[in-house]
């Protein structure tokens, strides 16, 4: 149980690469648990848990995203552990990214803003939203793509400013 704590949260980032929602995290995460508790007395050395746990969330995760393969809104698996294995190069903590993206969702219009809060919700998908406001899910997925890649640059320079001072 201890090694599962001490590396829940390392599994919880890793995870929320691979997959759309944090919904989805949390269900990959808790499915992840539960095999590590089921196969624990499989694991011969106990030093290398932090690795095993991330093949078994790797995996988890691979079968979830199979799980939606026919979607056109889903990363390539190849893509996906690109960007899962991928360092970033900022180091900076939760804490001061939340806060950056926090600030950077305040600049942004209201309309777009409460697009990107909506489909952010928990559970909330693209094609409900685009359902909902009778617009189509192409379309709505390209405007949340440029508003993300927009708060990405945001959040960069804020963090980048907040290192220099």
């Amino acid at each position: 149980m201890r090694l599962l704590i001490e590396e829940e949260s390392a599994v919880r980032a890793y995870v929320r690469r691979l997959v759309p929602t944090w919904h989805d995290v949390e269900e990959i995460v808790q499915q992840t648990s539960l095999i590590a508790w089921k196969k624990f007395n499989e694991l011969d050395n106990h030093e290398r848990f932090g690795g095993w746990l991330m093949t078994i969330a790797r995996f988890e995760a691979l079968k979830f995203r199979r799980s939606l393969a026919r979607s056109p809104l889903v990363f390539s698996d190849k893509l996906a552990e690109q960007l899962a294995d991928a360092q970033g190069t900022i180091n900076a903590s939760d804490a001061d990214r939340k806060h950056a993206l926090e600030s950077c969702l305040q600049k942004l219009d209201e309309k777009p803003r409460k697009m990107i809060l909506a489909v952010y919700q928990p559970g909330a998908t693209i094609r409900e939203y685009a359902h909902q406001q009778s617009r189509p899910e192409q379309a709505v997925y390209k405007s949340i793509q440029r508003l993300r890649h927009k708060l990405l640059d945001c959040v960069k320079d804020t963090l980048a400013m907040g290192e220099g001072s």
